[in-house]
């Protein structure tokens, strides 16, 4: 799946005429596409279109949407180079100043794959009946693959939106097409979760490996794993915690066994560690076991930041994960972008515009449009450690650089722009807080070829830390009685909250492998930046604990907005989101959410505006401000 090309079939006149943006059908049989009398008659009828759906998936149009919609609102991104000149939505988006007719209202691009899908999962039992080689179970496991798309682009609406028109039969022709009125967005979540759970266990765990790939190509296709993970996320926003719990340890356990059958124990392959409690066991290929020492099980497989024990260079997790071919051992579901410096190939515009290009032909001469935030890089530099605890943390060091050398004031996104990062101990730096130095590297053409990434493994371990922490049946870490004492079993040992040490043991993995040693030789022992539950031994501060962490490991990666929107639906009000600067306050709950785009208003006249945005004066540059 890796070159996947622009060249496959794209079904066109998926949308129907209540949800398109201009009300009009795109042709049904481009001039290029046979005749519908002789297509959905083979299996490979099939398999193009299906090819098709993660092409649309791939394009600019719906990555944007993912950063614009996932992250730009997000106290992690401000405007970066000319957007108040050249991208006026983008820059009004992050003012908090939202306009039904602002572009990025406009849902098409999604409604079309999600059409897509919805023919695929019709036409696939009349495909079997046609043709032989199309198997009764070929057609489960392919309408479980298009249920996953469908469903992720359904959440992505559903998060940016809130109440969506929402249906699952095909719309094929301009007679099927009828206005749709918007479902509650909670009733939707929980149609998804239904539909997903009726499907899973058809589809497929693994496809045939690629035995000449270095990379995991099973993640640019849906799995099993791809559709519990999003079952995790689901459940996690819809506030069913053990659901969330149980879907995301199927991933966990799926992780596992792919550790232990193709990387524990395999020589001659290039050697990194496995760590438990801090400590050297056991070498493996890439991947590391990491564990806190109250964990009971063997601990959670991902790649260290350090490439060996004999090196002080760092950034090996990032360049697996994030640079290079992407598809790493973590990696669940991304997407794969290869240019090779030809255009016949797809590239990641998206990324490359509003994160940057280092050899990008625009006017910004390899910048981005959207940039870090105040306080983000300045955070180590300025010892203030609002966000990062320390400057051992490598995420600091590779997911941004400063926009000119020394000045820790501003910085540029490097995370899905860079091609890899080695990050070495700080020799002769002009800030003492800064341990480490980093040098990045970028392709050497004018495209951008850095894949996307929908779910990873830590980001489905701290779903489910999160979910245990809200599961959890004491208010502190160490149980006690009634009268406050330390409770201990009948044999006299001390009791703990289960629940909060197994969330404590997942956010403790994903932090411990970013922490860098700087001594050649140390990676054997535990170091004093380690996280300490003794720190974090109450629900609340083990769920800001949490929520740190996903900020650090998941930042640019078009989460941080629906996290703030989650926390905010579970604990109320508006105290978790956050003020930036040159934006409005948001004093309204309506205003979490983006407005209805102005032109599906007019051409499905069951969809109503929001009351928050349904102004006389929404043509107006001035009109639904968020001010107080």
């Amino acid at each position: 799946m890796k070159n996947i090309k622009l060249k496959s079939i794209l079904l066109a006149g998926v949308a129907c005429l209540g949800l398109s943006s201009c009300g009009d059908f795109l042709e049904i049989e481009p001039k290029t596409f046979v005749s519908e009398d002789n297509f959905w008659n083979e299996k490979t009828d099939i398999d193009q279109t299906v090819i098709g759906v993660y092409t649309k998936l791939q394009a600019d149009d719906i990555i944007r949407r993912c950063i614009i919609w996932g992250e730009a609102r997000s106290e992690n991104i401000l405007d970066g180079l000319n957007c108040e000149r050249d991208q006026k939505d983008i820059y009004r988006t992050l003012q908090e100043q939202l306009l039904p007719t602002n572009p990025f209202t406009n849902w098409q691009s999604f409604y079309s794959v999600i059409n897509t899908c919805n023919i695929v999962i019709e036409r696939a039992p009349e495909v079997s009946q046609k043709d032989p080689v199309f198997t009764q179970s070929d057609v489960l496991a392919t309408q479980a693959e298009m249920a996953f798309v469908r469903d992720l682009c359904y959440f992505y609406l559903v998060r940016a939106f809130k109440d969506v028109p929402y249906y699952t039969h095909a719309i094929q022709v301009d007679e099927d097409a009828q206005p749709i009125a918007a479902t509650n967005g909670d009733q939707i979540v929980q149609n998804l979760i239904a539909d997903l759970e009726s499907v899973v266990s058809n589809a497929l765990k693994a496809y045939p490996k690629d035995d000449n790939a270095r990379y995991n190509s099973n993640c640019n296709r849906a799995t099993q794993s791809s559709i519990y993970a999003l079952l995790a996320d689901l459940c996690l926003w819809s506030g069913q915690y053990q659901k969330c719990v149980d879907y995301a340890q199927r991933v966990i356990d799926a992780k596992l066994q792919e550790y232990h059958e193709n990387y524990a124990g395999r020589t001659g392959m290039s050697s990194t560690v496995t760590v438990v409690n801090g400590n050297v066991v056991t070498r493996s290929d890439n991947v590391a076991l990491f564990k806190w020492n109250g964990d009971t099980g063997e601990g959670y497989p991902l790649i260290p930041c350090f490439s060996s024990l004999s090196s002080n260079s760092y950034g090996a997790d990032f360049n697996s994960i994030f640079g290079g071919t992407g598809n790493s051992f973590e990696s669940i579901f991304e997407l794969a972008y290869t240019t090779n410096g030809n255009d016949s190939y797809l590239s990641n515009s998206a990324c490359g515009a509003l994160y940057g290009n280092h050899y990008s032909k625009d006017s910004n001469s390899g910048r981005g449009f959207l940039t870090v935030a105040d306080g983000v890089f300045s955070d180590i530099p300025n010892n203030i450690n609002s966000i990062f605890d320390h400057g051992y943390d490598e995420r600091f060091y590779t997911n941004m650089k400063p926009e000119k050398p020394g000045d820790y004031s501003t910085a540029d996104i490097t995370k899905f722009v860079s091609y890899s990062a080695t990050v070495t101990p700080a020799t002769g730096s002009n800030n003492q807080n800064l341990r480490f130095s980093v040098s990045h590297s970028y392709n050497t053409g004018n495209y951008h070829d850095r894949n996307w990434i929908f779910y990873r493994l830590t980001d489905v371990m701290l779903m489910q830390a999160e979910a245990l922490i809200e599961m959890a049946q004491h208010d502190d870490y160490e149980v006690r009685d009634d009268e406050g004492n330390l409770l201990k079993d009948s044999d006299g040992e001390q009791v703990y909250d289960a629940d909060l040490a197994r969330a404590f043991g997942l956010i403790y993995a994903v932090n411990r492998r970013s922490i860098m040693v700087p001594s050649v030789g140390t990676h054997t022992t535990a170091t004093a930046n380690e996280l300490k539950i003794t720190k974090y031994n109450t629900r609340n501060l083990m769920r800001d604990l949490c929520k740190a962490e996903r900020r650090r490991e998941l930042m640019f990666e078009g989460k941080r907005w629906f996290d703030i929107l989650r926390y905010n639906r579970r604990e109320g009000g508006l105290t978790n989101i956050p003020q930036k600067r040159n934006a409005t306050r948001i004093v309204n709950t309506e205003a979490l959410y983006w407005p209805y785009y102005r032109y599906e208003l007019k051409n499905n006249p069951l969809l109503k505006q929001k009351p928050y945005y349904d102004t006389s004066s929404e043509n107006s540059e001035d009109a639904n401000s968020t001010t107080e």
